[in-house]
């Protein structure tokens, strides 16, 4: 019996160590998110120019997602880009497949006085979103999967991510000068 009870605990620890050994080599395998917008078939100016296709306005903000599928629903792997556009006071969001380029979402709704606020402020900016991006770029020179504008501590900015590598970059840019705030790599 002391030899069947060694045999059990020797099966029980290499069954944990295996299963150990698996879940690193799972999160090894797992792509990271930069690497997932610079594999996808759709740019994000192909993901913008399909969603004004959706939605009209005042491009405020688009974004690559990727969700790895490594959550507790079991999800797949996907990209996305997310669009959001403002007219007459209404926020228009498309979501649009990294791959397919097809609409996944489409949802508007009415602005509250914050979002309002906020575009509004955008709308006063010195620096236009197209000339933050590009500035942005030029200190990166990468892959840009994002910008939005925010009004950060009531300091207007664009913010920008940026793919290099297999690293994500998140670069600030002052909305009235141009200037860069700061530049990181974002977790």
């Amino acid at each position: 019996s002391a030899l069947l009870a060694l045999t059990v605990a020797s099966v029980g620890t290499t069954a944990i160590a295996a299963q150990s050994q698996l879940t690193s080599t799972a999160k090894v395998v797992s792509i990271s998110e930069a690497a997932a917008a610079a594999t996808s078939k759709i740019s994000l100016t192909q993901a913008i120019n399909i969603a004004q296709q959706h939605a009209k306005g005042d491009l405020v903000s688009a974004e690559f997602d990727y969700e790895d599928g490594d959550d507790e629903k079991g999800g797949n792997a996907r990209g996305e880009y997310e669009i959001e556009f403002v007219a007459n006071n209404i926020s228009y969001e498309v979501k649009i497949d990294a791959n397919t380029g097809a609409v996944l979402k489409s949802k508007q709704e009415v602005m509250d006085k914050k979002d309002l606020a906020e575009y509004s402020a955008m709308k006063q900016a010195k620096v236009s979103l197209s000339s933050a991006v590009q500035k942005a770029n030029q200190s990166i020179n990468g892959t840009v999967v994002g910008y939005e504008f925010d009004l950060d501590h009531n300091q207007a900015i664009y913010k920008v991510k940026i793919a290099k590598g297999a690293q994500m970059h998140k670069v600030k840019v002052d909305a009235n000068t141009g200037a860069i705030l700061s530049s990181k790599l974002d977790n």
